[in-house]
């Protein structure tokens, strides 16, 4: 049976919200880009802030020169995920173990270290996020005070969605900012944002960043 004409623009409705823009994805945020972010948390001249498009989350970082920036994304409190971008992207996950405990066995599996901007490096980001659910600038990239992660929803599946960050300045690298200030914990661990990261961490993921999909 033929599709009717609704179901026709049904499907493509669908394929064009799933897609998204990569092509300014390249560690640079402009004033009008700014203006299209939501302020979610600071410490100092450091922030997080974060939008969102159709299938995916948009979160910006701006800060110092930064060697590293990491995310930590906790999942209805059984799952958190550490997604990493310095001179290459990585991802982590840990899961609870009670008690504020959280263990892993994953190590980073550095994918994405191209930092250009041509057509070629751009199909790469897309099949990155199409197969590992986000993907970011290298801090390379860009004015290397600002990051950009995508992260598709489908990474984030669950009701209740927390955030923190840890930030490897470039002007003092052992001292990791933590976002937000004072309650990021392990997220803001040097080992955790510099790799390799160890088996178990705390988290209070209560005390983070949260967001409403």
């Amino acid at each position: 049976m033929k599709p009717t004409f609704l179901a026709i623009l049904c499907l493509l409705a669908t394929a064009s919200a799933a897609q998204i823009d990569l092509s300014q994805l390249d560690g640079k945020i402009t004033e009008s880009e700014k203006k299209l972010f939501q302020l979610l948390g600071e410490n100092g001249n450091s922030q997080l802030s974060i939008s969102q498009e159709n299938d995916h989350l948009k979160i910006n970082v701006i800060s110092d020169t930064m060697y590293v920036a990491s995310l930590c994304l906790c999942i209805d409190k059984k799952k958190t995920i550490v997604l990493h971008a310095s001179a290459a992207l990585g991802k982590v996950n840990y899961k609870s173990g009670g008690k504020g405990q959280w263990n892993s066995s994953d190590k980073f599996d550095w994918q994405m270290r191209e930092s250009d901007m041509s057509a070629e490096t751009i199909k790469l980001r897309e099949t990155h996020l199409k197969e590992f659910g986000w993907v970011a600038n290298t801090l390379g990239m860009g004015s290397r005070r600002e990051a950009e992660f995508i992260i598709s929803r489908s990474l984030l599946e669950g009701k209740d969605i927390s955030l923190a960050a840890g930030l490897m300045p470039k002007s003092d690298p052992e001292n990791i900012i933590g976002i937000p200030a004072g309650t990021s914990g392990d997220c803001a661990a040097f080992t955790l944002v510099a790799g390799p990261p160890e088996p178990t961490y705390q988290f209070d993921p209560e005390r983070w960043l949260k967001i409403r999909l």
